[in-house]
């Protein structure tokens, strides 16, 4: 009797839900790691992104040899690998945690009727969030659009505990024999090595993870809510990879997150509970990509559409590049650039800069976020750009267009945010931080920044497209009650 453990996006060895229920079997256990080319070789996925998640699969397999195993590693697709493995070894359960995305559904549907039809035991297991999709909905059985009543809910049901560790780790003991892959590179895909400290295997690793949540939770969180929104400041989490790439467990973030806001009082009981929040939206996110799966591609209020679109792709190619003229987006797109993340605020605000500033389509915001983010999330994703579209769940209304220059001065009022990432604007008066085109020509000198030269001239005027935003979208909304009406 022998058990296959798939790890997918679930890269960790502690409370892991289906590596906790094989080890309950007391059977020799498989840990298998597939590549597949739907992503490995995707021109969808980034450097930086495909680096991280390799990263955390080193880190996965040197944990395991830690502990006496060793991650197989195979290439090619989920369903023949598995099935070609349960024949080579014999193994008689195949183990796997759920996931939500349309491709997983398809890609683990087709893993389960392959294997249960060749007579292999197949359970999937829930692990990637606490409540799933289906767990909650209306009265009406329905999904939820609105979050509030899906918080609310959400925070009245039992949470599972966290698994324990294993007491020993009971390993297929002729692991060593069955042929794999060597771990993952850039260059095994044809892509160039990332240089630089930051790109470490330890930084993505499940050790790494769980320190980064033990440090948060001895300080930052309890200031969390104040602090959350200011780009300058360390001051949020930075869990999103690892709990992206599962080297954290969701169950394991909350447990201990709960446990803090038992302890805490004052403003560590609000922020706290702000924290938790985002873990609902999350989840939120997760469920209506499930029972909405076209929402990656087509808008969920069908009113928005029809949006007419500028689509011009040189602001496009300004925007991608942060050399849009306004400092906080700019600054912002040159973050994700360099580091492949981005603060949570500034997703915001360079998300309606895309869509409500430069009249294009959230789409292309989407797809460049989905190539650049390290932490990318599908659900979270288009859920993020659908709000910031105003053309999703709960949205962002979209008479609400975020000014560009307050929303600087407010979230990052000193400019060291801005200043880090635009060095050029280093010199800069703070009151022209955030609108330096004001600059007489005599400070723009002074401060080594001339506008137009060393740094550009706004790409558009704010003012002027958000009346054109506005237009457009109500434009959209008549055209869909006049082709409603007619039907």
């Amino acid at each position: 009797m022998t058990a296959i453990v798939w790890f997918c996006r679930d890269l960790r060895l502690h409370d892991h839900a289906a590596l906790h229920i094989a080890m309950q079997t007391g059977d020799p256990i498989i840990p298998v790691f597939i590549l597949d080319d739907w992503f490995c070789r995707s021109g969808t996925v980034g450097d930086k992104r495909l680096f991280a998640y390799f990263a955390a699969v080193q880190s996965l397999a040197n944990n395991l040899a830690h502990v006496g195993g060793r991650l197989l590693i195979r290439h090619g697709d989920p369903v023949q690998v598995l099935s070609q493995l349960a024949k080579e070894t014999g193994a008689d359960k195949l183990f796997f945690n759920r996931d939500y995305t349309p491709y997983a559904r398809k890609r683990d549907q087709s893993v389960c009727d392959a294997l249960t039809s060749e007579g292999v035991m197949v359970q999937s297991c829930k692990d990637l969030v606490l409540h799933e999709p289906a767990e909650i909905l209306t009265k009406q059985r329905t999904p939820y659009a609105v979050f509030t009543p899906y918080r609310r809910l959400w925070q009245t049901l039992p949470k599972e505990q966290p698994y324990p560790i294993p007491e020993r780790w009971l390993m297929f003991d002729r692991l060593n024999e069955l042929p794999g892959e060597a771990l993952p590179t850039l260059e095994a895909f044809g892509r160039k090595a990332l240089t630089g400290d930051e790109w470490t295997v330890q930084r993505f690793g499940e050790r790494a993870a769980c320190e980064r949540l033990k440090q948060y939770l001895n300080g930052d969180i309890q200031q969390y809510k104040d602090r959350r929104d200011m780009p300058g400041l360390d001051a949020t989490s930075r869990l999103s990879f690892a709990l992206k790439a599962g080297t954290l467990s969701i169950r394991t973030v909350y447990y201990l997150v709960h446990e803090a806001l038992e302890e805490a009082r004052g403003e560590g009981v609000t922020s706290i509970e702000a924290f938790i929040t985002e873990l609902i939206w999350r989840e939120f996110y997760q469920q209506v990509l499930f029972f909405h799966p076209k929402t990656t591609e087509q808008a969920f209020l069908p009113q928005f559409e029809g949006v007419k679109w500028e689509n011009n792709p040189e602001l496009l190619a300004r925007w991608c590049e942060g050399e849009t003229g306004y400092p906080i987006v700019d600054a912002a797109m040159k973050q994700l650039g360099e580091t492949g993340w981005m603060h949570n605020r500034l997703r915001m605000i360079t998300a309606s800069f895309l869509t409500k500033d430069l009249l294009i389509d959230w789409r292309y915001g989407m797809a460049y976020f989905a190539k650049q983010l390290i932490d990318y999330d599908e659900a979270a994703n288009s859920g993020g750009w659908q709000w910031s579209a105003s053309t999703g769940t709960d949205p962002q209304p979209y008479f609400r267009i975020f000014n560009p220059i307050s929303q600087g001065e407010k979230f990052d009022p000193d400019g060291v945010f801005v200043k880090k990432y635009l060095p050029v604007l280093r010199d800069v008066p703070l009151q022209y931080i955030h609108k330096p085109w004001e600059m007489p020509k005599e400070v723009q000198e002074q401060a080594n920044c001339v506008i137009g030269l060393d740094y550009p001239v706004p790409c558009v005027d704010h003012a002027e497209r958000r009346k054109l935003a506005l237009s457009l979208f109500q434009e959209a909304k008549e055209r869909h009650l006049m082709q409603k009406q007619n039907e």
